[in-house]
């Protein structure tokens, strides 16, 4: 019975998507920052009072076909290893799917932490006044939890298709302390996010190798922005690439961190200046 209902949502799913309208310009990047075939790897590290090296995660970017029309997946997973997933067992794999103008089409979360399993899929579709209907399912456990659609009068982003938006903001006009507000969507709230630009600061990846990095916070919190809580901090190299030296987010017990390892298919050698990059678009 629960296979058939998740079917059925996902066929409902499938027809918002086939539905979109391409009138959603106002959520259009021109992406000079990263291509198909950027695949990094994490060490993984968690906290449960204290920080232990706990796994591994990676990081991919893929070409691919949605709704007819080429699009970028996203996809970020984390799976503990060895005597950390003795105390808490993770096996999430987030995905997103992205308009080749960066535009959210999609999000697929399935997430094993401890004993929880979740399973949620969102859809995205756009209609030519600006607005944009998104629709969340989600199971857990095995039980069917909720399949809402939200609307939002602006565009909107998910916990994965953020970071790569993030990716993309003007940081050379930016200060300590300035914030990119934006809507955003987790399960099946409709919510605020602020990316704060936190000041640089150089980071050391897995191998010791010292980055010199943006520090974002992302921030979510409701329509007034009260309740303010802190979903992730993002480090990105300060340069065209920007890419995730270190992501730290929250669990339900505890937090992780990544730590970059290793990287492949990034579209400028590090330390390139956006700079000479846009002098020559």
């Amino acid at each position: 019975m629960v296979k058939i209902f998740f079917s059925r949502a996902l066929l409902s799913l499938f027809f918002l998507v086939a539905g979109i309208q391409y009138g959603f310009s106002q959520c259009e990047i021109d992406n000079i920052y990263f291509n198909a075939g950027e695949a990094l790897t994490y060490d993984l590290h968690m906290k449960f009072g204290i920080s232990t090296k706990a796994g591994t995660g990676t990081l991919n970017v893929k070409n691919v076909t949605y709704a007819g029309n080429d699009a970028y997946k996203m996809s970020l997973t984390t799976n503990s290893q060895g005597f950390a997933r003795k105390i808490f067992k993770l096996d999430d794999t987030l995905s997103c799917v992205m308009s080749k103008d960066l535009v959210p089409l999609a999000f697929m979360k399935d997430a094993h932490e401890g004993d929880d399993y979740t399973r949620e899929r969102v859809g995205y579709a756009y209609s030519g006044d600006g607005s944009v209907k998104v629709k969340a399912v989600r199971y857990k456990n095995g039980g069917f939890r909720f399949d809402e659609t939200i609307q939002f009068n602006n565009c909107a982003y998910d916990m994965l298709s953020i970071v790569y938006f993030a990716r993309t903001l003007d940081y050379s006009n930016m200060k300590k302390g300035n914030k990119k507000r934006v809507d955003f969507i987790s399960g099946k709230k409709k919510l605020k996010m602020e990316i704060v630009h936190d000041g640089t600061e150089k980071q050391k990846d897995s191998n010791g190798k010292k980055h010199n990095c943006i520090k974002l916070v992302l921030k979510i919190s409701d329509n007034a922005f009260d309740n303010e809580e802190e979903a992730m901090k993002v480090y990105i190299t300060n340069d065209a690439n920007r890419l995730p030296i270190r992501i730290d987010s929250k669990l339900k017990v505890g937090s992780t961190r990544a730590v970059l390892k290793s990287y492949k298919g990034n579209k400028y050698p590090l330390g390139t200046s956006i700079e000479s990059v846009k002098s020559q678009l």
